[in-house]
C-alpha cells in the first residue's frame, strides 16, 4: 500500500513540474505575442528572412527580455497552436 501511495506522490511531482513548464511557456507566448503585434514592428519583420533577424529587431523593445533558447521555444509554441486552431 504504501508502493502506490509513493508513486502517487511522484505522479503529483511530474503533474506540479509540467504546470510550471506550461506556465513559463505561457509567459514566453504572451510576451511574443506583445512584442510581435507592437506597433511599428510588424513592417519590419516582414523584411527579416531569418529567426535570429526578427530576435534581433525585438530586442529593441524595451520589455523584451526573452533569451534566444526562449524565443525559440515561444515561437514553436505558437506554431503548435496554430496548428491545433488549423486542426480543430
Amino acid at each position: 500500500m504504501s508502493e502506490m501511495h509513493d508513486i502517487h506522490d511522484i505522479h503529483e511531482i511530474d503533474e506540479a513540474e509540467v504546470s510550471e513548464e506550461q506556465r513559463a511557456i505561457d509567459q514566453i507566448t504572451h510576451i511574443l505575442l506583445h512584442a510581435l503585434t507592437e506597433d511599428g514592428i510588424g513592417e519590419q519583420l516582414e523584411h527579416a528572412k531569418s529567426q535570429q533577424e526578427v530576435y534581433k529587431l525585438l530586442q529593441t523593445l524595451p520589455y523584451f527580455k526573452l533569451t534566444f533558447e526562449e524565443f525559440q521555444l515561444g515561437i514553436q509554441a505558437l506554431r503548435q497552436q496554430q496548428e491545433e486552431i488549423h486542426q480543430g
